[in-house]
């Protein structure tokens, strides 16, 4: 995600999130195609294609319409992904105030419960992300831990019933009552409600159709373009054909991106730095400490 505060001059250059490094070529190719078109029309051809800038009206109100609808469904999915985190890191602090506020269970056995919560964070970037877990795994959890979910095929599954499996266990040696199993059980599942919340983000991706569709329509728009506007604004014809196809275009880069909201592109969530935010929160609750991870050297206002 890119962070930086926002100028009104220099928001007007500068290339990062502007998405200028992707569609440079397909602009350029643009130009050309609208110069070259312009000027055989001008200087080589009687005939003139029967186009006109009116007639682009109509497809371009379509066309944009169309865009702010997978717009809007991409965006949509981004805000869903945002509140889940945002949930997930509530409902993590929320957990271990409950269970540090247990005065009958031994404080180590409480860090050993915080510590699955915090490795439950980093589980599901990790999955979301199709990245290894197992280096953060080993480091966060402790030896008796990590044996008990390393190489399970479902790793998040198995900690928040790990988490579980330590509350029944303290209900039965007494040192929680009914009410506090209860209690700290529900928070147990609102945390596993954002694992499944985001996996159905994950895995139902929007129907790769209105991709293909979005994408034709915006191209042969773009390069038909010139045709239309040659005999009616004459020589600015490239630069205005390439400055509308550059709007649509970026649109459409738009939309991939931010579709898939978990992944590490500029504009994704930062799920590192919100992974990051629950484990050092956790652990200075509850009085621990642990290795920190070597993270990609990334620009100051890049977060992943």
């Amino acid at each position: 995600m890119i962070k930086r505060s926002i100028h009104t001059l220099s928001i007007l250059y500068i290339l990062q999130g502007s998405f200028f490094k992707r569609l440079w070529l397909p602009l350029l190719l643009q130009f050309l195609f609208s110069s070259l078109v312009y000027y055989y029309q001008t200087h080589f051809f009687d005939y003139q294609v029967p186009l006109s800038a009116s007639v682009f009206t109509l497809p371009g109100i379509a066309l944009a319409i169309f865009h702010g609808f997978c717009n809007n469904t991409a965006y949509d999915r981004y805000w869903e992904g945002r509140k889940l985190w945002g949930t997930l890191i509530w409902q993590s602090r929320n957990i271990a105030r409950q269970v540090l506020n247990l005065s009958q269970v031994p404080l180590l056995e409480k860090q050993a419960f915080i510590r699955l919560v915090i490795a439950f964070a980093h589980s599901l970037r990790h999955q979301l992300r199709y990245e290894d877990p197992y280096g953060s795994m080993q480091r966060i959890l402790t030896p008796t831990q990590y044996a008990a979910v390393v190489q399970h095929p479902f790793l998040g599954l198995q900690l928040s019933q790990t988490m579980g499996t330590h509350l029944a266990d303290w209900q039965q040696q007494g040192l929680i009552n009914g009410w506090e199993w209860q209690t700290i059980d529900a928070t147990v599942r609102e945390i596993a409600y954002v694992q499944s919340a985001c996996e159905r983000i994950a895995n139902t991706p929007i129907p790769f159709a209105y991709f293909v569709l979005l994408h034709r329509t915006v191209y042969l728009y773009c390069f038909l373009l010139p045709f239309g506007l040659g005999t009616t604004i004459g020589w600015v014809t490239p630069i205005m054909a390439t400055f509308v196809s550059y709007t649509f275009m970026a649109l459409n880069e738009i939309v991939d991106e931010i579709s898939e909201p978990f992944g590490t592109a500029e504009n994704d969530l930062p799920l590192t730095m919100l992974s990051d935010t629950i484990e050092t929160q956790l652990a200075l609750l509850s009085q621990q400490t642990f290795t920190p991870e070597i993270r990609a050297k990334l620009p100051a206002n890049i977060i992943q």
